[in-house]
């Protein structure tokens, strides 16, 4: 019995100590085949493939000899193989081999006879391909698919995908495309990966014979089966890449009235050509909605888009002509009395009050609807309160201030833990240092850092640490003071008058530490006028001359959203973005910088865009 037990032992061991050893050489091969020491790495995959002769080590010993030249070996070792597995990829191999010694005709019959051995299921049809396309058999690997699709005809998959790939490594991007279609016609749920697929090879930047093709494409399967929906779909894509958003509304007006939509379709296209600022677009989809009456779900839903699109394209000027603020103007009454007054159409309030309040100068006029829509019935709540926010802001402007933080205050009582509160209790701050009480409105402040807002909790931060930093003993005269009065006549938007009293700011008092903060508001104020290039040279001089002032990193992401957004040099902007990243890793702002970056630099595609959701169709 000991001596069972003993020899038992050594059996144990030796097993150990041999799967030990293998290790090691696995270890050391694949080690040196990374390395791309491939005499070393044979010579362990050689000895590893006569221990266990699996499909890895022969696929690493076989690269080894074909890395090396050793045809010689590579043969042996193809033809070892087709006698252990009867697999058709082992003729692929020797083919190989024999093409890579310029045997070319003995090689095109192992590409034959691995074709004839072909096993007609999904997984070895799959693996042959997958065979000939390691080696650029880019024709060879079409064929297999090619039978593939023959054979598993009513199986359901077409290998058109695969298909599609092998084209696009071949560069015959109509093949390509013809491929993805016909993957649509058998299953349309491939579609976001066939958009994928195509904004890999086609650039829809450009308008060019890759775009053209594809559009070409598109309308001739929309035409010969026009009860399918995939292709439009697929043209509206298309449409959109290219930014295209009046022939999209083109196509899917027409799919609209083919497949009785009820507009919806439109609707989510006037979102898109809002978030582009093509106001002419949005507006024709918000009118073909109308168009369709009363009775349609979308119609208020339109009526307001509409007024809403023709506000933003007048306002966005940065002096809208009088008879373009006259016509919105009567939008916005003509929808008011279409629609009647309801906790519906609070928004057409407010927007009438703001035009009103700020390029009408009609500040009585612009009081007595927000007074309205205070008072109308069924308001919500937090409606009401944001009127009241507005109604506070519109007193500001006429100097108003103690009836502004009346009503300030009375939302940041009603909503005292709640952003609206804390928006609330910022403007009221900001109420205070308006006025010089500085001190009062920095306690104020101090308190909203914590506030779960991250916009409201960095503003706070920001005019807190500007009172700090440059409110002197006599606050009377402090240098402070007339900044404040500056910053009021820009909120009032009288751009002049505080252009002028920074002025002497800087003349009563020259030593003053506010420099950085006027050249930010003279920013801001150019910013307003759409004096873009002007607005950049002023963010310049903040990181030219305050290099270590607590507003660089504001200056760095300003200017480069404004070479991004407004000036259009996304490299200048990726530039501020990256050294915003870099220098300033601190910075509250970094997780904006960074996506905004990445965006530019093409990481990745966002696929919840507007866009995105569009293109899924009415719900």
């Amino acid at each position: 019995m000991k001596m069972l037990r003993s020899a038992l032992l050594l059996l144990l061991l030796a097993a150990c100590s041999l799967a030990k050893a293998q290790g090691t050489d696995e270890q050391l091969a694949a080690q040196y085949f990374q390395q791309g020491d491939f005499d070393r790495a044979s010579l362990y995959y050689d000895k590893l493939y006569k221990q266990q002769p699996s499909t890895f080590n022969y696929e690493q010993l076989f690269q080894c000899w074909m890395s090396l030249k050793n045809y010689e070996n590579a043969e042996k070792l193809a033809k070892d193989q087709q006698r252990r597995q009867n697999d058709p990829r082992g003729s692929v191999d020797m083919g190989v081999v024999l093409k890579a010694k310029g045997e070319d005709e003995k090689a095109e019959q192992q590409f034959d006879k691995a074709l004839k051995a072909l096993k007609e299921d999904q997984n070895s049809i799959r693996s042959l391909a997958n065979a000939f396309q390691k080696y650029n058999e880019y024709d060879r690997a079409l064929k297999v698919y090619d039978r593939g699709k023959k054979a598993s005809k009513n199986e359901g998959y077409s290998f058109d995908y695969e298909i599609a790939q092998l084209y696009a490594a071949k560069g015959d991007l109509q093949g390509m495309t013809t491929s993805f279609m016909d993957l649509l016609t058998v299953n349309p749920s491939y579609l976001q990966a066939v958009q994928n697929g195509l904004a890999r090879y086609i650039d829809f930047t450009k308008i060019d014979a890759r775009t053209d093709m594809l559009r070409t494409e598109l309308l001739r399967r929309s035409q010969k089966d026009p009860d399918n929906t995939i292709f439009q779909e697929m043209l509206i894509w298309q449409y959109l890449q290219q930014k295209d958003l009046t022939g999209a509304f083109v196509q899917s007006k027409a799919m609209d009235k083919r497949f009785n939509e009820g507009g919806q379709r439109l609707m989510e296209l006037a979102d898109i050509a809002v978030t582009n600022k093509e106001w002419t677009t949005a507006a024709k989809c918000y009118q073909y909605v109308l168009d369709q009456g009363k009775a349609n779900a979308n119609f208020i839903r339109a009526r307001l888009g509409l007024v809403h699109a023709l506000d933003a394209r007048v306002t966005e000027q940065a002096e809208p002509p009088k008879p373009e603020l006259d016509e919105l103007v009567l939008q916005y009454n003509t929808a008011i009395t279409d629609l009647g007054k309801s906790p519906q159409t609070t928004d057409l309030l407010r927007g009438l009050a703001h035009v009103k309040a700020y390029y009408l100068g009609d500040r009585p006029g612009a009081i007595a609807l927000l007074e309205e829509g205070v008072n109308t019935n069924g308001v919500d709540p937090r409606t009401q309160a944001q009127f009241k926010l507005d109604l506070g802001d519109v007193y500001m402007l006429d100097a108003n201030i103690w009836d502004a933080s009346l009503l300030y205050s009375q939302v940041d009582l009603d909503f005292k833990n709640d952003i609206l509160g804390h928006e609330a209790r910022l403007r009221n701050a900001k109420v205070s240092f308006y006025s010089g009480d500085f001190l009062w409105s920095k306690a104020q402040l101090d308190v909203l850092k914590a506030s779960t807002s991250k916009l409201i909790a960095n503003d706070a931060m920001e005019l807190s640490l500007l009172i700090t930093d440059n409110l002197g003993e006599d606050s009377l005269r402090t240098p402070l003071t007339q900044f404040s009065r500056a910053k009021l006549l820009t909120f009032q938007h009288r751009y002049d008058e505080a252009l002028l009293t920074m002025d002497s700011l800087n003349i009563d008092f020259p030593l003053n530490s506010l420099g950085d903060d006027i050249l930010y508001e003279r920013y801001h104020i150019a910013y307003a006028r759409h004096q873009y290039d002007t607005a950049a040279t002023y963010l310049q001089k903040v990181l030219d001359l305050f290099p270590t002032d607590i507003l660089v990193d504001n200056a760095l992401l300003d200017l480069g959203k404004l070479y991004e957004d407004k000036l259009n040099d996304k490299e200048k902007a990726k530039g501020y973005f990256e050294k915003l990243l870099f220098e300033q890793s601190g910075s509250i702002f970094v997780p904006e910088a960074r996506e905004r970056f990445r965006h530019l630099r093409g990481d990745h595609d966002n696929l919840d865009t507007p866009e995105q959701k569009f293109l899924n169709g009415p719900q």
